[in-house]
């Protein structure tokens, strides 16, 4: 096998890697080789766990047995007077990566999002580029049968989308409907074909009552019968192999042996915590830091591990009482039945900067104000410890270093509480109580902590917490853009043979789950790749 020369040679087995796979191998003169450290998600072999839809996510619940081990990051900037204490952050090491283990959201962003990214130097990467990409990745039969979706829906894609339609709501999910048209918020129905302020039904990747990870949606049996495909699962890439300013593809651990891969081009889709660890380790970064590790520099591309995205988040929970918890039971499904996206007016120039899930679970006797800055202004930054590439990085992702993002959390528990307020919510009783992402009760009730600005930004700096979508870490750009590591090919700048195709390319975090965007960002390069081909 070391005497093999792959086409392609693909470093992560998640969401993107799957997307590749499957795309470039369509092509049948190409031979391709996916590399994942984590297990494989074969049918009929997939642990329940992974394809329980009932579980929308996984992390916490458990251990480490899909999980990146030793990962711990900062996650609010410095601040006087405050200690910081490193997190334990959830990324998944199975195949399918965060589709596989994280909420099963399909949620694409604003128009926005992508136009911003254009001005930003990501030539061909605006709104009417990407869309053809999200409507050829999904199959969406509720709108995209509706004329007035149905040039922003697809209905053959590999991805399932999939709602939990109002008349399945509970009885306290549609009151909850009542009191936000009465703040001004209407139904959108469709997240992804409206972009506005409103709540909706949110749209989920599953088939069957199951979860449908990337991996299950591009690498289905068919797929891995190709002759030009070949997948290695609980095998590890240890680092790039250069040749002058060549990448020449990559040193594995597989079966307890190193050994080396070649392949005229080398994709890096390990996400955005693994992906700038690869360039780093191989000299491609801020020349002075790679030094400092006697590292030799390939590339001095200053924009390696900086820009680094995540949406801030917290939660509010309340004990159920008994008639809500009776009505939050009339439900005919578990699903997360209701988002709301909801401008805080911060910075006007950046609407609906608030995303917001509002339920009630009788399983747990709470009901969940969930929410995130879904347009933080915060970003962070990270770096190599050593060039031992078992050693996880130096990760901080900086939330609330800009001011505005303290704001976007004051107005938005704000607004929470004036919705529990409202008389048709108040009349459950529900005491809303701050608390962490994952915990459901372990702060002060938001109505105390609100008297007191200086406790509660306290509160809010030693709390925050991100939603796992870690993004922007080699960010597409201009090459004269410092920051920029790849064009917008995917290529790296600087050296042959590499590019890079996962969530470490977007260059601002969208207002939206990542998964989704993250497919898109695939598909669109491997047409790129391909185009390239004989270049």
């Amino acid at each position: 096998m070391t005497d093999t020369i792959f086409d392609y040679l693909i470093i992560g087995g998640g969401t993107a890697g799957s997307v590749l796979a499957n795309r470039l191998t369509a092509d049948a003169s190409k031979r391709v080789l996916l590399v994942e450290a984590g297990i494989d998600t074969t049918e009929g072999a997939t642990p329940d766990a992974i394809l329980d839809g009932a579980k929308p996510h996984l992390p916490r619940l458990s251990a480490d047995r899909f999980f990146w081990t030793g990962l711990n990051i900062f996650r609010a900037a410095e601040y006087p007077g405050i200690a910081r204490q490193p997190q334990f952050y959830e990324q998944g090491k199975i195949l399918g990566g965060g589709s596989s283990i994280n909420v099963m959201v399909s949620n694409r962003g604003l128009p926005s999002d992508y136009d911003e990214w254009e001005k930003l130097g990501a030539a061909g990467w605006g709104w009417k580029d990407v869309l053809p990409y999200f409507r050829r990745l999904e199959s969406d039969p509720e709108f995209g049968n509706r004329p007035e979706f149905a040039d922003l829906h697809g209905l053959d894609g590999p991805l399932p989308i999939r709602r939990v339609a109002p008349g399945d709501w509970s009885r306290f999910t549609v009151t909850v409907a009542k009191v936000l048209e009465s703040q001004g918020l209407p139904n959108i129905e469709d997240q992804n074909g409206r972009f506005g302020d409103g709540y909706f039904p949110p749209t989920f990747t599953i088939r069957n009552g199951e979860r449908v990870s990337a991996a299950r949606a591009y690498l289905d049996g068919k797929t891995r019968l190709r002759p030009n495909l070949l997948i290695w699962t609980e095998t590890r890439a240890l680092g790039l192999i250069v040749s002058g300013r060549r990448i020449e593809g990559v040193r594995l651990r597989r079966d307890g042996a190193t050994v080396d891969i070649r392949a005229r081009e080398t994709i890096l889709a390990a996400g955005a915590l693994q992906t700038p660890g690869f360039l780093l380790r191989a000299g491609i970064g801020p020349a002075a830091d790679l030094r400092a590790l006697g590292i030799p520099v390939l590339a001095d591309r200053p924009g390696v591990g900086k820009n680094l995205w995540d949406h801030s988040s917290l939660s509010l929970a309340a004990r159920l009482t008994p008639n809500a918890e009776q009505d939050a039971k009339s439900a005919h499904t578990t699903m997360h039945q209701l988002g709301i996206r909801w401008s805080s007016g911060i910075d006007p120039a950046q609407p609906s900067d608030i995303f917001l899930n509002i339920g009630a679970d009788p399983g747990s006797g709470f009901a969940r104000a969930v929410f995130w800055i879904n347009k933080p202004s915060s970003n962070g930054f990270l770096t190599l410890r050593d060039t031992d590439p078992e050693t996880p990085p130096y990760v901080d992702f900086r939330l609330l270093s800009d001011t505005r993002d303290i704001g976007r959390l004051k107005a938005a528990l704000a607004f929470v509480q004036r919705i529990f307020a409202h008389p048709a919510l108040a009349a459950y009783g529900l005491r809303l109580a701050l608390s962490r992402f994952a915990e459901l009760t372990d702060g002060p009730f938001l109505a105390d902590a609100l008297r007191d600005e200086a406790a509660f930004e306290r509160y809010l700096r030693e709390n925050v917490g991100g939603v796992w979508h870690a993004s922007g870490t080699a960010k597409i750009g201009r090459a004269d853009d410092p920051l920029a590591v790849a064009d917008p090919a995917g290529r790296v700048y600087g050296v042959e043979g590499l590019r890079v195709a996962d969530a470490s390319v977007f260059p601002s975090v969208p207002a939206a789950n990542t998964n989704v965007p993250v497919l898109m960002v695939a598909e669109k390069l491997s047409d790129a790749i391909l185009a390239g081909a004989g270049q």
